[in-house]
């Protein structure tokens, strides 16, 4: 049967799926309109759990930010192709959006987004359904972090491959024009795209189990030493792997004699102004 492009323009603008989806699903309920959405609305429900095991060895990250703060998120897939499609584009970026203005925590996975509201309509969890039946891929979202300032200064970089995304809080009074603080955060960002080992900001926050395993590790390693020295052996390699763990113990990328904490330090001492790192965050949108 002829079916009229007025009707197929607006099954697509209430499905999102390709002109000629919809046109086939017009054929199939006889032109009834409400009966092709219904037709479309199986087959992608059919769509997500045949793709929904697949796995996402590719996406992007999508920041935004204004002068109180800044927005990550991830967004993964399977392929390179659908991950640089206008659609996949369009999620990302209305997401991060929806995240700096009204963010349910400030750091999280894409678990704790299902329902969270988007600008332009619907909710995360079935927009990204129809994202899936439409592109015919598997689709998450993956971490997400916002980070607002107040009295500091929030710096973000989104590393060439649009695969990592950093995010770090300097806090400090007045600090928040200062040329020199804009660099620093700038360069503490690139250091943490570059050192994905970086578990916690200082060596109290680690997970308490996580640094026992590791301790473990080591006095089993040191097994073979004197038995008067295994004990400092252990307790020496322990601290080495923390330094390599612990953000402001980790060596500087822009200066590898100093420290992470060492560089905030000198470069509050310059402008005069106490400066810290109150909080990090790496997003990676990678396999």
């Amino acid at each position: 049967m002829e079916i009229d492009a007025k009707t197929v323009a607006e099954l697509r603008r209430r499905t999102g799926l390709p002109m000629m989806k919809c046109k086939q699903a017009l054929v199939e309920s006889k032109g009834d309109l409400e009966g092709a959405e219904d037709h479309l609305r199986k087959l992608g429900m059919k769509t997500v759990d045949k793709v929904k095991d697949r796995t996402l060895k590719e996406g992007l990250v999508f920041t935004s930010g204004d002068a109180g703060g800044k927005a990550a998120v991830a967004v993964r897939c399977e392929t390179d192709f659908v991950a640089r499609s206008a659609d996949f584009v369009a999620f990302g970026k209305a997401l991060a959006a929806g995240l700096l203005a009204k963010a349910p925590k400030d750091a999280g996975v894409g678990a704790d987004l299902a329902e969270f509201p988007l600008a332009g309509g619907g909710k995360v969890g079935d927009t990204l359904r129809g994202l899936i039946a439409k592109l015919g891929e598997n689709l998450a979202v993956g971490a997400f972090a916002r980070f607002r300032s107040g009295e500091g200064l929030v710096a973000s970089y989104v590393h060439h491959n649009e695969k990592v995304a950093t995010l770090v809080d300097l806090a400090g009074k007045g600090i928040a024009g200062r040329e020199e603080v804009k660099t620093l955060g700038t360069e503490l960002c690139m250091h943490l795209a570059f050192h994905s080992d970086a578990l916690a900001l200082r060596r109290e926050d680690l997970d308490a189990a996580w640094v026992a395993k590791e301790r473990e590790i080591f006095v089993a390693q040191a097994q073979e030493m004197p038995e008067n020295k295994r004990a400092a052996i252990a307790e020496g390699k322990l601290s080495k792997r923390l330094k390599e763990v612990v953000f402001l113990e980790q060596p500087f990328i822009k200066d590898e004699k100093r420290s992470v904490k060492e560089q905030v330090d000198a470069v509050g001492k310059q402008i005069g102004a106490p400066l810290e790192i109150r909080r990090f965050a790496r997003i990676s949108a990678g396999a």
